[in-house]
């Protein structure tokens, strides 16, 4: 299994997780708040604590997803959206560069993620919400620090790690007049600490923690007004919120690794407009599925993931995400 870390930078952060974008419009009478639409939920998952070498790597992520509930503050069908159907079909571009100096161990890299963004969404009778079709989500920049593998006494290794923060520029598609954008409108702060474990031969475990901070938006969009407390909303923010991807595999061969990967997202803090709090605003969503891993070469690999969505709270629930990932490192 020596030969799977030879790969360029695993990937950091992808704007390919649409679907939260949907929550706040579920509910008649509170101005729409949601959390920005290019987190990584389950976009990494195996062997996400290596990054390989010094050098250049690309990423291309192809991921489709597909929601038909709307979950309300207690994870009921919203009754407003009688039969929702929200698809989102994302290509995400990644480039990397890891330095070839170290710092006592540590290898430092920048990153910068392009997502390009199509939505298509269906409501039936009753009300609708308005998207934005095809255009550019938010820009990512990302910095990290990679650690040597820890081994054993034959060299084998044990478990390695990597720290990293993501700043979400509000530099995508976002138009005032639109329910449903590609770009959040706001900034948001994204560090995280990736990890692998290898737990017995063949096996590995990996995970990454995430926080996330967001930046008021002062341009809030939506196709119809919004008010609080008798007045127009001016701004608003998306309450923080932490997160962990998690996977575990087995090598069924030196290349091949086959297991379960998912992810627990949950919303510290109630949403803003105006400042004023407001009250059962938290999202939470629970994904799981199957995945694959293949190393096809030294230099190049590909990710092959699946997720159905539950425990969804204030947000879209998506009854499956498709994603299909390779890297090249050169």
């Amino acid at each position: 299994m020596n030969s799977t870390f030879a790969l360029g930078r695993v990937p950091g952060y992808c704007g390919v997780c649409l679907l939260p974008l949907l929550a706040g419009y579920a509910f008649a009478q509170t101005p729409s708040v949601t959390q920005p639409g290019g987190l990584n939920l389950g976009v990494t998952s195996f062997y996400d604590g290596f990054s390989g070498g010094p050098g250049w790597a690309w990423q291309t992520t192809l991921r489709h997803s597909d929601a038909k509930k709307m979950a309300d503050a207690n994870g009921n069908a919203s009754a407003i959206f009688k039969d929702p159907s929200i698809q989102s079909d994302v290509m995400v571009n990644q480039l990397s560069y890891a330095f070839t100096q170290t710092m006592g161990g540590w290898r430092p890299a920048l990153m910068v993620i392009v997502p390009v963004v199509t939505l298509d969404t269906h409501f039936g009778q009753g009300p609708s919400l308005k998207s934005g079709g095809t255009g550019l989500g938010d820009i990512s920049l990302d910095a990290s620090l990679q650690s040597e593998p820890a081994t054993n006494a034959d060299g084998g290794r044990l478990f390695v790690q990597r720290f990293a923060a993501s700043l979400i520029l509000p530099t995508g598609e976002y138009k005032k007049d639109v329910d449903i954008n590609q770009g959040s409108g706001y900034a948001s702060f994204n560090p995280y600490w990736a990890a692998t474990l290898f737990p017995a031969p063949r096996w590995e475990m990996s995970w990454r923690a995430h926080y996330l901070y967001n930046f008021k938006n002062e341009s809030p969009a939506a196709s119809r007004a919004q008010q609080i407390n008798g007045q127009a909303v001016t701004n608003t923010q998306a309450g923080d919120a932490a997160w962990i991807n998690f996977a575990a595999s087995y090598a069924i061969t030196p290349d091949v690794s086959l297991g379960i990967n998912g992810y627990y997202f949950e919303q510290l803090s109630n949403n803003r407009a105006n400042g004023v709090e407001l009250a059962d605003t938290k999202e939470r969503v629970l994904g799981i599925g199957p995945g694959m891993m293949w190393r096809i070469n030294p230099k190049q690999a590909l990710w092959f993931n699946a997720y159905t969505e539950s425990m969804a709270r204030n947000r879209a629930a998506s009854n499956l995400n498709l994603q299909v990932r390779t890297v090249f490192s050169f």
